[in-house]
């Protein structure tokens, strides 16, 4: 069973309860959509230059990943929370510029897929489907900092509104891969090192996670 101590259970109770927040101050709160999955949030302001912000959001789907000619079938869940500041640099406009961070709880898992002579190819090693398929699970560090742009939840008048925000968060992936002790008589530790690093260069290219979300608003 999972602690609940573990960072990405405390972010995103932060994120909830600066949702609540935002709530019981009769601030914002919004439903979001985009690269980050679909969820809710809430927004406070402080003052006509600053506020706050908190969404939790996730989703789910099949993905699959090439490398070096092996193909990974897998599913790519995305599970996460963030809590932001905003700072509005004009008084009597909804620009902002925002930095807060992710509470991370992305991950890929993925099945290496026999080729078309009904093999597997790790570290180079031809060797027979035998059984268990080797596995590749990617996740990112729990806590990522982000730094972007947006517009919105900085609306006077009550009612409906929207906001969108354009931005990226770091995270350097980790990879962990797995060979079922079936494969031990046809590949060597070096062998599935080779793979793994592989699978590890292809993933870790992509550190800079991409944020675009946009949001519909209901301010009361």
């Amino acid at each position: 069973m999972k602690s609940f101590s573990h960072p990405i259970y405390v972010g995103l109770v932060a994120v909830l309860a600066s949702a609540a927040m935002a709530q019981v101050h009769a601030q914002e709160v919004y439903v979001t959509g985009g690269t980050l999955g679909a969820g809710l949030g809430g927004a406070l302001n402080l003052s006509p230059h600053f506020g706050v912000h908190a969404d939790a959001e996730g989703f789910g789907l099949s993905h699959t990943v090439t490398v070096d000619d092996n193909r990974y079938d897998g599913h790519l869940t995305l599970a996460q929370g963030g809590t932001y500041l905003d700072v509005f640099p004009f008084a009597s406009s909804g620009f902002r510029l925002t930095a807060g961070a992710l509470f991370n709880g992305d991950s890929l898992s993925a099945n290496l897929a026999p080729n078309a002579q009904g093999n597997y190819v790790i570290g180079g090693q031809t060797v027979p489907a035998l059984g268990p398929s080797p596995t590749a699970k990617v996740t990112l560090p729990h806590v990522m900092p982000y730094i972007g742009i947006g517009y919105g939840h900085k609306k006077p008048a009550l009612g409906l509104g929207v906001s969108f925000d354009l931005g990226v968060a770091y995270g350097r992936p980790r990879v962990d891969y797995n060979v079922p002790s079936v494969y031990d008589p046809y590949v060597t530790n070096q062998d599935i090192q080779d793979e793994e690093q592989k699978f590890t260069d292809k993933v870790t290219r992509y550190h800079w996670y991409p944020v675009a979300q946009v949001a519909l608003t209901y301010r009361f």
